[in-house]
C-alpha cells in the first residue's frame, strides 16, 4: 500500500484561529454547571483515544486522554466522565484525533484540544472564527467540516489531499468554503477524505481515493518519489447511491444507510470493515451483507458499527482490542451482534478502535479499546464487550489499580481495595464471586476473605461501592487461580501469591508489581495490610526497578529517575538518575554512592556504572569497583584504599570484584601455561592473595556478564565455576572458609569452550548454593556434601534469614528440602467423587532421615488413600501408613509386591488424616544421589 505522508505534518490546522474576546469568554464562562452525566445522555462520539457525550441539559461530557486538553482541563487522563467547562446549549458534538466540537443551539461551533498549526492546544472551548448559522458538524483525524443553513459545507484544517473541498491542497486556519457543493443536509470526516449528504439523498465524496474512500475511481495525482497518490480536491456524487439518509466516514472507509434500512460500504476493505464477507478493497459501494432494518451507521478506524430499528447494534471489522462487542478479538468480514447490548437510541466510533452507544435510558456503554481509559469505566482494561459508563453520581475509585488480591492458599484469598470516595460517603461495598453477590460489608471496610474455594480453580471477583442514595460505582474485578490442594507436603509451600510479579522481601516485607508496570505496593507479611507504593495514574511513566531498603523502598521510574519511600510516602528523590544496587540505607548510581535516607553522597572517581558488573556494594555503604587495571575499597567515611596487579604480574587487569565484607574476590587477566586465562582470586582482610582457579578466557564475561553467575562469596564460602581440562567439562565447586574445595557439579560436555549454560544463582552464609544448568535449578548443600532440592522451569531461588525461598512471578514459596517434590499429578471428578493422583520424589540422604506427607479430606467429606513406594536401586526403604483423629493413631499394614514395591491404603472419616512415612531399613540405607519414588492415589467425596 502506499505512504499515507504522514511525515509531512508540521503545521496543519485544526482549530480555527481563536476568537480571543472578552464577550465570548463570558458568554462560555456563563455556563450553568450539570450535575451529572447519569442517564441524561443523547449522543455520544468518540476519537481515537477520548470520548464524548452530550447531555439532554446541553453540557457536554468528556473522558479517556488529555494530552492536548481535549475534556477541557490540563489533566492527563479521565477515567470516567467530567464536565467540559465553559459549555452550555450544545445541539451536537464531533471529536476528531486530540481536538474536539461542539456545535450551539445558536449556530456557533466551538472548539478545544490540540491546535496543530499554531502548535499550542486549547485546554478550555473557543468559537471558531467566521462560522455561524451552522447545523452539523463532523471531525476527522485532522480536519473539520459544518453545513450551513443554506446547505453549504465549509471545512478547515490538514488538506494535504485536498479534503476540504475548495480546490486546493492548502492548510487552512479559518473555515473555506466546500466549492461545488449546496443543499447538504449532513457531513462525515474520515483521515484523509470527506463526505457529504445531499437534501436529494445522493452522496458526495472528495479528499484521498487512495483506496477508493471516493466512492469513484481515479482523480488528480500526487506525485512522491516512486508513489502515486490519486485524490480529489473538489466533491465528487458517488455513483450507485440514491435514497440516501446517513452517512459515515472511516479511517479509508465510506458508509451510506439507505431509506430501506439496507447499508453500503465503499474503500480500504483490509481487515473486513466493509461487511461483504470479503477483504477486497471496495472503489465502488457494496452492500452489507445479511443486514437490514438498519436505523444509525458509525465508522471507526478499521470497524464499523449498524443500529437496527429493534435498538440492537450489530458490528464488523477489525476486532484486535473487541472493538466490535462480541465477546471475542475475532475480526469478522460480515456482521455480527455486539452481546448484552438492547434498547439502543444512538451509537458512535471515529477514527479509533473503541465503540460507544446510548441506550434508551440515557446510560452509556462502551467496549474495545481502554489504553487511555476512553471507555469511561474507571479503568484502562479493554472490553470485549459493552460496560457501563460510569455514573458520575455513584462513589468514585481512585483512577487506578484499586483491587488487589493477596493470600492465595487451595481454599481462599483476600481481597484488598482503596477506598472509594462520594460526597454523601460509601455507606456499603459489595462483593461478587463470579458474579453472585457474596456479601455485603460496611463502607469502613477495606478486605474481605473469600473461603470455601476449590482448588486450582479461576474465579471472578468483583467489587462494587454503594452510597447513601444507592448509586453504584464501577465494577472493579480481579480473577484469581487458586493453588494446587497436593495430597503430601512438597519440598515447597506457598506462602503469598498476587496477582502481579514479587520483586523483593525479607522477614516482614513483599513488595510487589501490578502486570504492566504501572503499580508498585508493599505488603506487610505480619499484619497482611499492604500499601501502594507508585502510581503511574495513567501515565506512561512506568516502574523500571525497585528494592527494598532497610526500612523503605528505593524505586525508579522510567524516563523520570528514583524515589525513596518511606511511612507512606517519597522522601527523596533523584530525577534522571538510574540505580544499579541497593542494600541497606544505601543505593549505588553511576558515578557515586548515596545513603537514601540522608541524600549525602560519595563521588566514586573514575566509575561510570550502566549495570552491576563491575562493583559490589555492602549494606554498610562499603563500595568495591573496578579502577583503572585494579580494585578501589571506599568506606563509608570516604576513605579508600586501591589493590593494583603487582608488577611482576604484568600485563594484568583486574575485573568482577566482590565482597562479603571482609575478603575480595576478583578476576585477574593473566597468563598461564602460555595462554591469557581468568586467575580467579581472593584477597582476604589482611592482604593475603590467594589463587583459586584459572579458566578460559570469554570476553563477553568482561564486557557483558555479571561476574555473579561465574563466582561468588558469603561469610567466607566461595562459589565458582572452574572448567576441567582434563575431563573437558566446566565444574562447579565450593571452598570453604578453610580453603578446603568440593566439586559440586559437572556440566556435560559442551559444544564450545565457553558459553555452557551453567551458572550460579546465590550462595547462602552457610555453603548452600543455589545454581542451574540449562532449565534445571539446584539446591546443593556444601556441608552436607548432598544436593538437597531441584525444579524445572520457571523461578529463582532466594536465601533470606536463614530460609531457602523461591519466587516464580507473583507466587512466593519456602523450600523445605527435607520434603518430596511432586514430579507429576492429575486430578479429576466423576460419578459424584473427586481423584486425585500424584507423583513424588525425594532424597533420604543421611541416616535417620524421613520423608513425611499427609492428607485431610475437605470438610465434611471423607476418602481413601492409596500410598505406593519403590525403593532405589541397591537401597532398602520402608514405607509406613497411618489413620490419626480422635486421639487415636492407627498403623496400617504394609504389603510388598512381587516387584519390590511397597503398597498400603487407608480409608479416612471425616475429621480424620492419613500420614505416611518413608525411611531406610537399616541406618546403612540412604543415598544423597538416588530417587526415591511415591505415588499417592486419593478418592473422596461426601456421600
Amino acid at each position: 500500500m502506499k505512504r499515507r505522508f504522514m511525515l509531512l505534518v508540521c503545521a496543519f490546522l485544526l482549530l480555527s484561529l481563536l476568537v480571543p474576546f472578552q464577550a465570548a469568554a463570558a458568554e462560555a464562562g456563563s455556563a450553568v454547571a450539570a450535575e451529572s452525566l447519569n442517564s441524561g445522555a443523547t449522543m455520544v462520539t468518540g476519537g481515537p483515544g477520548h470520548s464524548l457525550a452530550l447531555n439532554k441539559d446541553g453540557t457536554v461530557w468528556a473522558w479517556g486522554s488529555n494530552e492536548y486538553g481535549i475534556d477541557g482541563s490540563t489533566t492527563d487522563h479521565h477515567y470516567i466522565p467530567v464536565q467540559v467547562q465553559g459549555l452550555d446549549s450544545v445541539a451536537d458534538i464531533a471529536a476528531g484525533y486530540s481536538h474536539s466540537l461542539a456545535l450551539k443551539s445558536d449556530g456557533t461551533v466551538w472548539a478545544w484540544g490540540w491546535n496543530w498549526s499554531g502548535g499550542m492546544a486549547s485546554t478550555s472551548p473557543v468559537q471558531v472564527n467566521n462560522l455561524n448559522s451552522v447545523e452539523a458538524i463532523a471531525s476527522g483525524h485532522y480536519h473539520n467540516l459544518a453545513v450551513k443553513s443554506d446547505g453549504t459545507v465549509w471545512a478547515w484544517g490538514w488538506n494535504i489531499h485536498g479534503q476540504l473541498g475548495d480546490g486546493s491542497r492548502t492548510d487552512r486556519d479559518t473555515p473555506v468554503q466546500v466549492q461545488g457543493l449546496g443543499s447538504v443536509v449532513d457531513v462525515a470526516a474520515g483521515h484523509l477524505h470527506s463526505v457529504a449528504l445531499k437534501s436529494d439523498g445522493t452522496v458526495w465524496a472528495w479528499g484521498s481515493n487512495e483506496l477508493g474512500q471516493n466512492g469513484v475511481p481515479g482523480g488528480l495525482i500526487i506525485y512522491d518519489g516512486p508513489y502515486t497518490t490519486p485524490y480529489r480536491d473538489t466533491p465528487v456524487q458517488v455513483q450507485g447511491l440514491d435514497s440516501v439518509v446517513a452517512i459515515a466516514a472511516g479511517y479509508s472507509h465510506s458508509l451510506a444507510l439507505k431509506s430501506d434500512g439496507t447499508v453500503w460500504a465503499w474503500g480500504y476493505n483490509s481487515s473486513g470493515q466493509l461487511g461483504d464477507a470479503s477483504t477486497t478493497t471496495r472503489y465502488t459501494p457494496v452492500q452489507v451483507t445479511n443486514l437490514g432494518s438498519v436505523s444509525a451507521i458509525a465508522s471507526g478506524d478499521s470497524h464499523t458499527l449498524a443500529m437496527q430499528s429493534d435498538g440492537t447494534v450489530w458490528s464488523w471489522g477489525h476486532n484486535y482490542s473487541g472493538q466490535l462487542g462480541d465477546g471475542s478479538t475475532t475480526s469478522s468480514s460480515s456482521p455480527v451482534q455486539v452481546s448484552e447490548l438492547d434498547s439502543v437510541s444512538s451509537i458512535s466510533t471515529n477514527d479509533g478502535s473503541h465503540s460507544l452507544a446510548v441506550k434508551s435510558d440515557g446510560t452509556v456503554w462502551a467496549w474495545g479499546d481502554n489504553y487511555s481509559g476512553q471507555l469511561g469505566d474507571g479503568t484502562t482494561i479493554n472490553r470485549y464487550s459493552p460496560v457501563q459508563v460510569a455514573n458520575t453520581d455513584a462513589p468514585q475509585w481512585p483512577e487506578y489499580d484499586v483491587l488487589t488480591v493477596t493470600d492465595v492458599t487451595y481454599n481462599s484469598v483476600q481481597l484488598n481495595w482503596q477506598h472509594a470516595t462520594d460526597d454523601t460517603g460509601v455507606e456499603k461495598y459489595l462483593v461478587y464471586q463470579d458474579n453472585t453477590l457474596l456479601a455485603t460489608l460496611d463502607g469502613e471496610v477495606h478486605s474481605y476473605e473469600v473461603n470455601g474455594l476449590s482448588s486450582n480453580s479461576s474465579y471472578l471477583l468483583s467489587l462494587v461501592a454503594v452510597d447513601a442514595d444507592g448509586n453504584q460505582s464501577v465494577t472493579q474485578e480481579e480473577t484469581v487461580t487458586t493453588a494446587a490442594n497436593h495430597p503430601v507436603p512438597e519440598a515447597e509451600t506457598l506462602l503469598y501469591r498476587f496477582n502481579g510479579t514479587i520483586l523483593d522481601f525479607d522477614q516482614s516485607r513483599i513488595i510487589w508489581k501490578e502486570t504492566g508496570d504501572k503499580a508498585l505496593w508493599m505488603y506487610n507479611r505480619a499484619d497482611k495490610s499492604q500499601v501502594k507504593v507508585y502510581d503511574a495514574n495513567g501515565s506512561k511513566y512506568t516502574l523500571s526497578t525497585a528494592k527494598l531498603s532497610a526500612d523503605g523502598v528505593v524505586y525508579s521510574i522510567s524516563g523520570v529517575g528514583t524515589r525513596y519511600w518511606k511511612d507512606g510516602a517519597v522522601q527523596n528523590s533523584w530525577d534522571n538518575a538510574s540505580p544499579y544496587e541497593v542494600k541497606g540505607n544505601f543505593t549505588v548510581f553511576s558515578h557515586n554512592i548515596v545513603n537514601v535516607k540522608t541524600r549525602e553522597s560519595r563521588y566514586l572517581l573514575n566509575s561510570s556504572f550502566n549495570n552491576r558488573n563491575s562493583f559490589d556494594l555492602s549494606a554498610d555503604g562499603t563500595v568495591i569497583y573496578e579502577f583503572h587495571t585494579g580494585i578501589r575499597r571506599h568506606l563509608p567515611d570516604d576513605t579508600f584504599t586501591t589493590f593494583y596487579p603487582p608488577s611482576p604480574e604484568y600485563p594484568n587487569k583486574y575485573n568482577g570484584p566482590l565482597t562479603d565484607g571482609k575478603n575480595i574476590l576478583y578476576n585477574a587477566y593473566t597468563e598461564y601455561e602460555g595462554y591469557s586465562k581468568w586467575s580467579l582470586q581472593v584477597r582476604s582482610a589482611d592482604g593475603q592473595v590467594t589463587k583459586i582457579a584459572y579458566n578460559p578466557i570469554d570476553n563477553a564475561d568482561y564486557y557483558l556478564t555479571d561476574p555473579r553467575t561465574s563466582y561468588q562469596i558469603n561469610n567466607g564460602w566461595i562459589a565458582y565455576k572452574e572448567y576441567n581440562k582434563e575431563i573437558e567439562r566446566w565444574t562447579l565447586k565450593v571452598r570453604s572458609p578453610e580453603g578446603e574445595s568440593k566439586q559440586v557439579y559437572a556440566a556435560p560436555k559442551w559444544w564450545q569452550l565457553t558459553g555452557v549454560p551453567l551458572s550460579i544463582k546465590q550462595l547462602g552464609p552457610d555453603g548452600t548454593v543455589a545454581y542451574t544448568f540449562k532449565d534445571t535449578t539446584y539446591l546443593y548443600s556444601a556441608q552436607e556434601g548432598r544436593l538437597l532440592y531441584s525444579f524445572s522451569g520457571p523461578g529463582e531461588l532466594h536465601y533470606r534469614d536463614g530460609v531457602w525461598n523461591r519466587i516464580d512471578g507473583g507466587s512466593l514459596y519456602q523450600v523445605d528440602p527435607n520434603q518430596l517434590q511432586l514430579s507429576d499429578s492429575k486430578s479429576y471428578q466423576a460419578g459424584g467423587s473427586n481423584y486425585e493422583y500424584s507423583l513424588y520424589y525425594g532424597y533420604i540422604s543421611s541416616s535417620g532421615q524421613e520423608l513425611s506427607g499427609s492428607w485431610s479430606p475437605p470438610e465434611g467429606f471423607h476418602g481413601v488413600v492409596k500410598v505406593s513406594m519403590v525403593s532405589p536401586e541397591g537401597e532398602d526403604y520402608d514405607l509406613s501408613l497411618e489413620n490419626v483423629g480422635e486421639g487415636n493413631r492407627l498403623p496400617e499394614d504394609t504389603t510388598e509386591l512381587p516387584d519390590g514395591t511397597e503398597y498400603s491404603a487407608t480409608e479416612v472419616p471425616v475429621g480424620y488424616t492419613a500420614e505416611w512415612r518413608i525411611k531406610g531399613h537399616t541406618d546403612k540405607d540412604y543415598s544423597p544421589d538416588k530417587k526415591v519414588f511415591v505415588y499417592v492415589n486419593i478418592k473422596y467425596d461426601n456421600h
